[in-house]
């Protein structure tokens, strides 16, 4: 039997073309982005799939993965972080390392194992003949303004308000309402932002909805309202 380290000077040429091939495809992804995505900042290593929709202005910082998801104009997504069957509003701030969708496990089968509900897994063992019927994921709704700090996360089917924000380290589990801030694990309402009379004149309001140079123009008296 070979030895290991001689096995792999063996293998160093295949492994070298087998890395120059991977740096080629992520180069060809991020040019891919660039392409599709005008007027859209899409740093490097970020993988977005066909479906998703980015607006005007977005910036997705590197490393993050979009699946499924649409995100409105002057949004930022933090890096290494990941969006899953989400609609996220205008105008939100994302932090590094959120986690927005990860999907659910039954919790009524004998085992929580995706070998015994789905198909095709990610072991690629197919244990059952077809797909057990279950909602693995579940959309999720972010209004506009929302701040959602570092290292979050928010589960499937959670609607999060306008102008909420969401502290770092949280695990959203239940619906946030507008103007809320919420935090811990599970995340709990810590107060609001506003009055409610504020709160409504806010949602009123829809500031996001203006064009950009109508904010420009009101942005002193946005800044006092």
């Amino acid at each position: 039997m070979l030895d290991s380290n001689l096995l792999r000077i063996m293998l160093l040429p295949f492994g070298f073309l087998l890395k120059l091939l991977e740096l080629a495809m992520e180069g060809a992804r991020d040019i891919h982005n660039k392409l599709r995505f005008r007027g859209v900042i899409v740093d490097r290593g970020c993988c977005i799939n066909e479906s998703s929709k980015i607006g005007e202005a977005c910036h997705i910082l590197n490393n993050s993965i979009i699946l499924n998801s649409v995100i409105n104009r002057f949004t930022y997504v933090g890096r290494d972080s990941i969006v899953q069957n989400a609609s996220i509003g205008s105008f939100c701030s994302i932090a590094n390392n959120v986690f927005i969708g990860l999907g659910l496990h039954p919790t009524n089968h004998f085992s929580t194992s995706p070998l015994f509900y789905r198909r095709s897994n990610t072991f690629n063992l197919p244990l059952i003949d077809k797909d057990k019927k279950f909602e693995e994921y579940k959309p999720i709704k972010i209004g506009n303004d929302v701040w959602i700090g570092s290292r979050a996360i928010v589960l499937d089917g959670v609607i999060i308000g306008d102008g909420a924000i969401i502290a770092a380290q949280s695990v959203v589990t239940k619906d946030v309402p507008p103007y809320a801030i919420v935090a811990g694990v599970p995340a709990k309402i810590i107060r609001n932002r506003f009055s409610p009379t504020k709160v409504h004149r806010m949602l009123e309001l829809k500031w996001w909805l203006w064009p950009l140079s109508d904010i420009q123009k009101r942005i002193k008296e946005l800044n006092e309202f």
